[in-house]
């Protein structure tokens, strides 16, 4: 499966979306994660496309601050893992490795929506739970656990 992942035009269509993202060409960034759920059943299509296809979509409207539609596909990406997972999610998630980067995205979306939507209790109970699967850091959750306990607005930190 994880071989379908990376060569597909799926996996393609992801890398490009990411890259869009990144640079801040959102407009892009959508079009290429909206491809890969219009063909959810394709037998091409991994669960692990689709699941960060909905992350990619949960950021892309948390930076247009939809936060409704944000929570929407941050959502729908946690049930498509949840369900990846049958409901036993793993003990330990690395960035290094591609199958876990869509749960890493959709528990950090959710949490900077949380932060948002100023609910920093759930905030830092994501953080924290990213922090317990990702031992290593990688995705810097420390610096927003900090940033939640000095006060310092999150925009300063430049997470969108």
């Amino acid at each position: 499966m994880l071989l379908n992942y990376l060569k597909t035009k799926y996996g393609q269509e992801l890398e490009e979306g990411w890259a869009a993202f990144e640079i801040g060409n959102i407009a892009k960034a959508e079009e290429h994660f909206r491809a890969i759920i219009q063909n959810e059943d394709n037998p091409q299509n991994s669960a692990n496309c689709c699941i960060e296809a909905h992350a990619g979509l949960g950021a892309t409207n948390l930076k247009h601050r939809d936060l409704f539609e944000a929570n929407r596909w941050y959502m729908e990406a946690y049930y498509l893992l949840d369900q990846l997972y049958h409901g036993t999610w793993p003990s330990r998630l690395e960035w290094k490795k591609l199958e876990d980067r869509g749960a890493l995205r959709t528990l950090i979306g959710l949490a900077h929506l949380a932060y948002v939507r100023k609910d920093h209790i759930r905030a830092r109970s994501l953080y924290n739970r990213l922090l317990k699967l990702d031992h290593r850091d990688e995705l810097g959750v420390r610096r927003f656990l900090d940033s939640l306990d000095s006060g310092i607005p999150f925009e300063q930190l430049e997470f969108f």
